[in-house]
């Protein structure tokens, strides 16, 4: 089975996350407060896209907090660029997987409708609109602590133990603050990290700082139908329930630029501490079977306000009546 990576044309991965309770490390990254300070992610949307070399994620977050800045930090394999993102792209996501309408008639009118310390290096910052983006070449994960420290944020002792993994694969880091004029309740504008790399990853090894439940949305626009699986490896499943909610081509313009087939797969981890042990990686399925989520619509059959199919089994039942008085009639005339 030929890796997701190593298609020639763009794919997408979309992700939804919502915690089941406020915690504060969001699927691909961690939030870092101000010391003292508590900041909530509430939901998170991420889009992923690999073309030529480069993975893209597109980053959008809805946060609770009654301060008016926080850090997020994210690991990625090599150093990363940071721009505006496009909502339209989450816009187009709504679009293309909203319940399609499934008319049903009814006839009868009875149907209910996230150490001795050396300076992380600075690679790149740039400023997207509220936010502060930097890429950094972070190898000691005390002077990461301490830089953030001095711009004002802070991370907690379980964020810290899990960005070790990424430290020791030799990984980089972006730092976002999130800034605002009063505080950052809502929906934050979306940014776009990307970063070469040879293997399509999206980072969920900072969801093990938190044992509460996660619940995740991937959503894949692609050539053909994926899979999810442990990052490295062709065909092991991740330790998640896991369900496939729409599968189909894509039809929504902004997402159709990306590839012709959308995949839309809901995982939950019940404990994150124990079950995230790699980051998510994508395969092709071995079919491009379709899977469509419809609502049905109930569409009343009257005729003169009454159900027609009550006035039919009326009318059938009238004419029976009128067939069997004429036999007895015409039996009698005999």
């Amino acid at each position: 089975m030929r890796r997701l990576w190593a298609v020639a044309a763009a794919s997408v991965l979309l992700a939804a996350t919502a915690a089941v309770a406020p915690a504060n490390a969001c699927t691909c990254g961690a939030i870092a407060p101000a010391p003292g300070a508590a900041v909530s992610v509430t939901d998170e949307s991420a889009i992923l896209s690999y073309a030529a070399g480069v993975q893209s994620i597109q980053l959008s977050l809805g946060v609770e907090s009654a301060i008016a800045s926080a850090g997020l930090i994210i690991p990625t394999p090599s150093p990363a660029t940071v721009v505006a993102g496009d909502q339209k792209l989450f816009q187009a996501l709504d679009e293309q997987i909203a319940p399609r309408e499934h008319q049903v008639d009814d006839w009868w009118g009875n149907m209910v409708d996230p150490r001795a310390t050396t300076e992380p290096t600075v690679l790149a910052s740039t400023s997207i609109g509220g936010l502060e983006a930097t890429a950094l070449d972070a190898s000691d994960l005390a002077g990461l602590a301490a830089w953030l420290g001095q711009h004002g944020f802070a991370l907690t002792p379980e964020v810290s133990a899990q960005l070790e993994q990424y430290n020791a694969k030799g990984w980089y880091f972006v730092a976002v603050a999130l800034t605002n004029d009063d505080h950052l309740d809502g929906r934050l504008e979306p940014i776009n990290v990307s970063f070469p790399t040879t293997s399509l990853v999206y980072p969920i090894g900072l969801t093990r700082a938190t044992d509460q439940q996660r619940s995740l949305r991937l959503s894949v626009v692609s050539d053909h139908r994926v899979d999810v699986v442990q990052a490295g490896s062709s065909s092991a499943p991740l330790n998640a329930a896991e369900r496939v909610v729409w599968a189909g081509p894509v039809t929504e313009k902004p997402l159709a630029a990306l590839g012709s087939y959308l995949t839309v797969v809901d995982l939950r981890f019940d404990n994150p501490a124990a079950q995230v042990t790699t980051d998510i990686g994508l395969t092709f399925s071995p079919n491009d079977d379709v899977v469509e989520h419809t609502v049905s619509v109930v569409r009343p059959i009257q005729l003169l306000g009454f159900p027609l199919g009550t006035l039919l089994a009326v009318w059938g039942a009238l004419g029976l009546l009128g067939l069997l008085g004429a036999i007895i009639a015409r039996s009698r005339l005999r």
